[in-house]
């Protein structure tokens, strides 16, 4: 229970500076950007937290006793769905994370459980997470409009862009790369038939969220256009064969490792999606007005310059040469984004229209 009283205190202490500031939190007009509405929601929320994580440890004890007749993730799955039931029913939000990580994990360890069994490539599990994160973004377009689950809507949205982003950065790199040709040795899914349905259940869950947020227009063209790309791009993951990327191996301690023609292409690949992806955020935040949005797509952006200064280019010219060169970019790229990033929360603030 240690990591769950550390995140309840940092949280409430976060809460209260911010409600000491701000004043109260309902009057405001960013309100579901807090993690609760008052000291009293807190603590409310976190009691209930801790009900569900005791409801399943007591699941576990009795199942011990009893011989263990259910599996210990069919007990952390039922945990799950009555977190996120009482979640829906309560509008408690830090049950509501937990227990959709419960879901994820409930799945994880279970298609690790087949890919063992059965050999499979393990870029098919990697495909079943981004269909998670993308059925999140899409939920989180559907609830933004109801304001009983606007704080649930912020949660979904933040959890899928995190992952992904996070994803596209590790795979734009030299390391990320070497370990996307590892992902791909072995079967395909279609050798177990529990792997085969739960992607095609997962697909179908993107196709029926975003087909009923794109009918009420809870969703943008701009959108679609972005999970169609997501999809297709991690869907063909699960039907490639062994990719080899590099000529001689690679070391993250050693720049020995030369691409091959299909390395080239996959590191352009992943660099420009990624690079796209966090600069369609700051657009996506212009065009629906949130501010967090464009600020979150800036620090990505400002990520990825980072680690693109270090990952690529140190090793293809002089360090003098290269240290002033990039930092002068940086300072360019830098100050060129807060100008744009100033003005369009300024447009926000002010109502001007797009």
């Amino acid at each position: 229970f240690w990591p769950v009283l550390i995140i309840g205190g940092i949280i409430y202490f976060v809460q209260r500076r911010k409600n000491k500031n701000n004043g109260s939190v309902i009057n405001q007009k960013d309100w579901y950007l807090n993690f609760a509405l008052s000291k009293e929601d807190a603590v409310s929320q976190f009691f209930f937290l801790l009900g569900v994580l005791f409801f399943g440890i007591t699941f576990f004890a009795f199942n011990r006793d009893f011989g263990s007749p259910i599996s210990w993730q069919t007990i952390i799955l039922i945990t799950s769905v009555l977190g996120l039931v009482c979640a829906y029913y309560f509008k408690l939000l830090y049950t509501l994370t937990f227990s959709l990580l419960g879901v994820v994990i409930w799945w994880l360890v279970k298609a690790g459980m087949w890919i063992e069994i059965f050999k499979i490539k393990p870029a098919s599990v990697l495909t079943g997470l981004v269909f998670f994160a993308l059925i999140f973004y899409i939920l989180g377009r559907i609830h933004e409009k109801q304001t009983r689950f606007k704080r649930f809507s912020l949660m979904y949205l933040v959890v899928s862009i995190i992952f992904i982003t996070i994803l596209m950065f590790i795979f734009s790199t030299k390391p990320g790369l070497s370990g996307f040709a590892e992902l791909t040795i072995g079967a395909e899914f279609f050798a177990s038939w529990q792997m085969s349905v739960s992607l095609l259940v997962l697909f179908m869950g993107i196709i029926a969220t975003a087909g009923f947020a794109l009918g009420y227009s809870l969703i943008t063209a701009f959108e679609v256009l972005v999970l169609v790309v997501f999809v297709f791009l991690f869907s063909i993951m699960a039907f490639l064969p062994e990719q080899v990327l590099f000529l001689s191996g690679y070391s993250y301690y050693s720049t020995s490792g030369e691409f091959t023609a299909t390395g080239i292409i996959w590191a352009v690949l992943f660099n420009a999606f990624a690079f796209l992806e966090m600069l369609g955020l700051i657009f996506l935040g212009y065009v629906r007005r949130e501010s967090w949005l464009i600020n979150m797509g800036a620090l990505f952006l400002f990520l990825l310059i980072i680690v693109k200064y270090f990952d690529w280019f140190f090793s293809f010219m002089d360090k003098s040469v290269f240290f002033i060169g990039a930092g002068l970019l940086l300072l360019v790229v830098g100050w060129s984004m807060e100008k744009g990033r100033r003005y369009m929360i300024t447009s926000i603030s002010s109502g001007e229209k797009i």
